[in-house]
């Protein structure tokens, strides 16, 4: 049986926004809620890309930093936020939760989005011999969908483990106390703590999963106001275009903007398909998502995976 330790999850950390030409007084706002893995946001918010694009409409933005997805998912369903950035798990338990969101974009393609980590020190050399080890992730994460397949491809299961649920920011730290013996989280964390030597890379998920970046809007919301979903698409597409056209300023301003180091974020971009179209491929991940959902009875209420794409809005805006 598997053993759950559980730490509570935090939410949101900062509420920052910057006024937009003319905005301030007609009292319209769009939130968007990010994360430390939002490279393109993070981009966009420090070029001013979303608010200028915005104030056109006569919009003011809104930013709310997240430590992951779920707890973004959970502002959706309140009705928080309007546009966000998660990995490929956030959304399909959202949808199969009741949550009327729609994926409207590719948020970036990192083969080597997930992975496990030890500590420099570990005796630990190849998956198989996670078994009997304590293993931290963000349950519900890409993360731990990635965890899941790396253990059946090496002949595991998830009982095999002992499985501790933390939030990705408290994972170098239970790490580096040797509170577990390994980690699976996502960039830029893994980055992170190989460029501090607090760990190191046991397996990426190239080969083991797709591991899908996403942006979303509530269904109501965009129904309700397309040309605001498509000046989000134009915003994001200007940083994503600044990124191929000046990969040194974008690395200084992701860097500037998130806290990170320069060469954590150097690494990371240069990994990145900054294209925002979604794939054949991308649909397929997230059915496998679906499908780990299912086969571990975590899937809340079957959905129809086509329900949960809606990708008129990157027709609408030529892209």
């Amino acid at each position: 049986m598997v053993r759950w330790i559980t730490a509570v999850t935090l939410t949101a950390l900062l509420w920052s926004s910057v006024p937009a030409q003319n905005a301030s007084t007609t009292g319209k706002e769009v939130r968007i809620g990010y994360q430390a893995a939002s490279t393109f946001i993070l981009l966009g918010k420090a070029k001013n890309f979303y608010d200028e694009e915005f104030a056109k409409a006569g919009y003011k933005v809104s930013y709310k930093l997240f430590l992951s997805g779920p707890p973004m998912i959970e502002a959706f369903a309140g009705d928080r936020l309007d546009f966000i950035h998660t990995g490929d798990m956030p959304p399909v338990n959202g949808r199969a939760g009741g949550i009327d969101l729609k994926v409207i974009a590719n948020a970036g393609f990192d083969p080597a989005h997930n992975a496990v980590l030890v500590a420099p020190d570990s005796p630990i050399k190849n998956p198989a011999d996670l078994k009997g080890r304590k293993v931290a992730v963000p349950v519900g994460s890409s993360a731990h969908h990635f965890l899941y397949l790396l253990l059946a491809k090496n002949g595991l299961k998830v009982s095999d483990i002992t499985l501790v649920s933390l939030p990705a920011p408290d994972l170098a730290t239970a790490l580096g106390n040797k509170e577990v013996d390994a980690i699976s989280v996502w960039e830029p964390f893994t980055a992170k703590l190989e460029f501090e030597g607090k760990a190191k890379v046991l397996v990426d998920s190239k080969g083991v999963k797709r591991a899908v970046n996403v942006y979303l809007t509530r269904n109501s919301f965009g129904k309700e106001n397309q040309e605001l979903v498509g000046i989000f698409l134009k915003a994001t597409n200007r940083a994503n275009e600044y990124l191929k056209k000046d990969p040194q300023g974008a690395v200084a301003a992701i860097a500037g903007e998130s806290k990170f180091p320069e060469p954590v974020i150097a690494k990371i971009i240069s990994r990145y398909d900054t294209d925002l179209s979604i794939k054949p491929d991308d649909i397929a991940a997230l059915g496998e998502v679906k499908s780990f959902l299912q086969e571990t009875k975590t899937l809340r209420k079957d959905f129809v995976l086509d329900e949960l794409f809606d990708l008129s809005y990157l027709k609408k805006a030529g892209f």
